[in-house]
């Protein structure tokens, strides 16, 4: 009887640091998704004004003129998968062909 307690107390306590290791990683992800979001209002005020601006330069089809100018695409993303507490969890990495890789 003695061993099963020690056996369901050393299985509670691995269970409970999982536990913890995963809500670190949740708070981590969940601070840099409410800093995305709260840039978002900016970026977008910047690119509908870029997008009037480019209507008004190259008139109504500047979807046409962009995808005859551009080669290849200046920003990429590569996935991963990161093992925390036993648990996969995506990690996803942004790069371009001049600049260091960035982590999402």
């Amino acid at each position: 009887m003695k061993a099963r307690l020690i056996g369901a107390t050393r299985g509670h306590a691995l269970l409970k640091k999982k536990s913890d290791a995963l809500t670190v990683q949740f708070w981590r992800i969940l601070k840099k998704i409410v800093s995305a979001k709260e840039s978002m209002g900016d970026i977008m005020k910047t690119s509908a004004f870029a997008l009037t601006e480019a209507k008004h330069v190259a008139g109504d089809n500047v979807k046409h003129v962009v995808l005859e100018n551009v080669r290849s695409a200046t920003l990429k993303v590569r996935s991963r998968q990161e093992n925390v507490a036993g648990v996969k969890l995506p990690r996803f990495e942004c790069f371009s062909a001049t600049a260091r890789p960035r982590m999402i």
